[in-house]
């Protein structure tokens, strides 16, 4: 029987696709890997091989992953360092002979991008073309779940949404749906193998847009403001964002774990249209439709970005 490895599993997107696979498989065919083994007791007593590895230790990633034939490999949060981590990552999988890795890269993918992970991603999706084992790459939009939980936090505070000028488009998707995308890839690699999908929400939306569904949902009036990318810098910096993100950072009440020259250069490839995309993938590949932002909002309205 085919066993699976989901590497980066304590995150938030991590425990979504171990739970829906688990609910498709039985535990003892599963194996997880993190840096954090504590925080996946859970798992442990449900029968599931937890093993403490970090993307810098090619050697543990190996032991990880030595057994498995399908890799999900999460990427890291080492924005502009995560190649070497990745390429640690991919190398181990070939030495464990895994045969399948399922990457979870991002939208808006193009060489003129720039949005700090971008170079990351392009850099990892050519890496694994090039790897010589099976690949499946996702190509994750915006999670949606950011919009009503961290972004909102400020927002509901000031009654403002700051963002920088433009007037891009982009269709957020819930970790939800990614998680189902991922399983079913996992689940039949022959199927997806090679291939790249672009895995979107329903809609594509504009930020004045999003700006007036947080005022809808939330039932408080909400003024959109448009600004400089000099005075979103400076509005973040005096929130106390870090600029660059740092090992072991700890999360910031507005902004979890990403650093400001992270958000800022992601709010220009957003108004610059470059991820503008829209796709019917989701549903081509699990049969059914992903949520909506209105309906994330609704789901998520009053919770934690790790809650929901």
């Amino acid at each position: 029987m085919t066993k699976y490895v989901i590497s980066g599993a304590s995150g938030s997107l991590g425990r979504k696709i171990t739970e829906q696979l688990l609910e498709k498989i039985p535990a003892e065919n599963l194996s997880v890997s993190t840096r954090t083994p504590s925080n996946l007791d859970a798992l442990s007593q449900r029968g599931v091989a937890v093993h403490a590895a970090d993307y810098n230790d090619p050697a543990a990633l190996e032991r990880a992953y030595a057994g498995s034939d399908v890799l999900m490999l999460i990427s890291s949060l080492a924005v502009t360092k995560r190649v070497p981590e990745h390429r640690n990552a991919i190398n181990a999988a070939k030495r464990a002979g895994i045969k399948h890795i399922v990457y979870t890269s991002t939208a808006g993918i193009h060489p003129q991008n720039p949005t700090l992970s971008a170079s990351d991603h392009i850099v990892t999706e050519d890496d694994l073309r090039r790897c010589g084992i099976g690949y499946t790459i996702m190509r994750n939009a915006c999670y949606a779940e950011v919009f009503p939980t961290v972004a909102a936090q400020p927002v509901l505070r000031s009654g403002e949404w700051v963002q920088i000028e433009g007037n891009g488009k982009l269709a957020p998707i819930s970790k939800n749906d990614i998680a189902r995308t991922a399983v079913a890839c996992m689940l039949d690699p022959a199927r997806h193998n090679g291939a790249v999908y672009e895995v979107t929400g329903p809609d594509l939306v504009s930020f004045r847009d999003i700006a007036a569904m947080a005022s809808e949902v939330y039932g408080v009036p909400i003024r959109y403001v448009p600004v400089s990318v000099d005075q979103r810098y400076a509005l973040l910096d005096a929130m106390g964002v870090p600029r660059q993100y740092a090992e072991g950072m700890d999360g910031h009440p507005d902004a979890h774990l990403w650093c400001s020259e992270e958000m800022v250069t992601a709010d220009i490839a957003f108004q610059a249209g470059y991820h503008g995309i829209l796709t019917h993938h989701v549903e081509f590949i699990t049969g059914q439709k992903p949520r909506s932002l209105r309906e994330v909002f609704e789901l998520c309205k009053g919770k934690d970005y790790n809650d929901c």
